[in-house]
């Protein structure tokens, strides 16, 4: 936690948690009442801002409103100005330079002028679960990895509330999170295959196979990962109540025992027995398999 105390007026005392990346950052803001003002900054400018407590009477550079707790909006801090919390402000703060995604000045000002765009589906979808989820475990050492994404999703964001066409490049890694998190949702139902993906994502089977040509699974083989680590950690469950192997192959979502059996020798090199009986090699390869996914 830190005082940016050369930023406000004596006797404001705010504090901010923040994770510095490569051309962004993320800055989770808690102020008591306030006023503050600040002097400019043209190399920078403060992109998305999620409110999650209400903020009656917030005042920016002059124009004052009325803010629900979860609002997200677009506010500007390149240009000298001000605020105004009287009854405090808490909010996570997504950054990004604003040269990163080929924006004018002109542009800028069209999505300041935005209202509350929280029932957009990217930000709602997208944008909102990784601001309120930022502070997770580990995540500093994803900055590098994340600045891409964010990148990405901002890309498609203003390519959405704008309606205007954005390089189909520029959308990839925001397409990726997007179809990765509803694999993730999904996984469990044993009817998920290729073809649900490919019609949740409106894109063609050989468009799905190109975005995921980098990744470390196609998408078979990430749902069936997904499947095998989750009955991998129900392996490990110490439950007294102990599940059959065809409950758990059940609810992890393969069709069937021998399925579960080929998978988990696919993804750990061991049989489904081996693990059963070696605790430690299970959770060592319940650990491996979780970071191979990205979880």
């Amino acid at each position: 936690m830190e005082k940016i105390e050369k930023l406000v007026r004596p006797s404001f005392n705010p504090t901010a948690l923040s994770l510095d990346g490569p051309g962004f950052s993320l800055v989770d803001v808690t102020n008591e009442p306030v006023t503050c003002y600040w002097n400019g900054d043209t190399s920078a400018g403060d992109w998305l801002v999620y409110f999650r407590s209400s903020c009656p009477e917030f005042s920016f550079s002059g124009c004052s409103e009325e803010i629900s707790a979860g609002t997200v909006r677009f506010l500007d801090l390149s240009s000298a100005g001000n605020f105004h919390a009287p009854a405090g402000l808490s909010a996570v703060r997504l950054q990004l330079d604003r040269c990163l995604l080929g924006l004018d000045d002109r542009t800028v000002k069209r999505l300041q002028g935005l209202a509350d765009i929280r029932e957009n589906p990217l930000v709602r979808g997208l944008i909102l679960p990784a601001l309120s989820g930022w502070q997770r475990t580990g995540i500093g050492q994803e900055a590098a990895r994340l600045q891409p994404v964010f990148r990405s999703m901002m890309t498609a964001l203003v390519s959405s509330l704008l309606e205007a066409p954005a390089e189909p490049g520029d959308l990839k890694l925001a397409r990726l999170v997007a179809i990765k998190k509803f694999i993730r949702k999904n996984y469990r139902n044993p009817t998920l295959g290729v073809d649900e993906v490919v019609a949740y994502s409106f894109l063609s089977r050989r468009a799905l196979y190109y975005l995921f040509e980098e990744e470390e699974f196609q998408v078979n083989g990430y749902i069936r990962a997904l499947r095998t680590l989750e009955a991998l950690e129900l392996l490990t469950n110490a439950n007294p109540w102990k599940r059959s192997l065809a409950d758990i192959a059940n609810a992890s979502g393969f069709t069937s025992l021998p399925a579960m059996r080929r998978a988990v020798r696919e993804f750990t090199g061991s049989s489904l027995r081996d693990v059963q009986e070696n605790p430690e090699v299970l959770r060592i390869r319940a650990a491996e398999l979780r970071k191979l996914i990205g979880l």
